[in-house]
């Protein structure tokens, strides 16, 4: 079990978005742990398609990339849904050559390569659930969605789940300064909102 540790609000390790002392009225004791299998090293790439993909197609309209993909890689866009980068890409670029598909890609289709850096670094303030029947089946948390059951903020960073998947979190009624957290999947916010007491932090 994750160890937990009390800094103050004035500690200068507090990230900005935190509005309330650390403390166990405002942490939850335990902590808890992340699935690092759901979370993506550094430097990974996200691939959404942008249109559907036929059979025996050889290229892919996707989203701009935020980085350089190489030639080979095989892209997972669910069960049974592949497809292998015949050519290097670039970052930015918004076609994918690849080998002739063996089953169609679907539009809005996601797939992601992990990268090369290894590791898993998780920023404070970052939303992380789960639904109750992952916390009954004993998976720990992944990335915030807007179908969470459960739904809580990373106090502290963790620079590598890979490693140390411990993380503590933050107590539902706290007080957060939501401009300064960083980005979450469309819906999160919502939540949060209804968790948190949530204002708009000042530089």
């Amino acid at each position: 079990m994750a160890k937990v540790t009390y800094p103050t609000y004035s500690n200068a390790n507090t990230a900005n978005w935190v509005g309330d002392f650390l403390d166990r009225e405002h942490v939850v004791p335990g902590g808890s742990k992340v699935d690092a299998a759901q979370w993506s090293a550094q430097g990974a790439v996200t691939v959404t398609t942008t249109a559907a993909a036929a059979v025996n197609a050889t290229s892919l309209a996707v989203t701009a990339l935020s980085g350089a993909i190489p030639a080979g890689t095989i892209l997972t866009f669910g069960a049974g849904i592949y497809a292998t980068l015949s050519a290097d890409v670039a970052a930015a670029a918004v076609a994918i050559p690849v080998q002739p598909l063996f089953i169609a890609v679907p539009s809005g289709a996601v797939a992601t390569w992990p990268g090369t850096s290894g590791k898993k670094f998780i920023a404070s303030g970052t939303a992380i659930g789960r639904t109750y029947a992952e916390r009954d089946a004993g998976t720990n948390f992944g990335p915030a969605a807007s179908t969470d059951d459960q739904i809580y903020l990373l106090v502290h960073d963790i620079y590598d789940a890979a490693d140390n998947n411990d993380c503590e979190l933050y107590r539902p009624g706290s007080i957060v300064k939501e401009n300064f957290l960083p980005t979450s999947a469309a819906g999160v916010i919502d939540k949060i909102r209804v968790l948190y007491v949530c204002v708009r932090g000042v530089y």
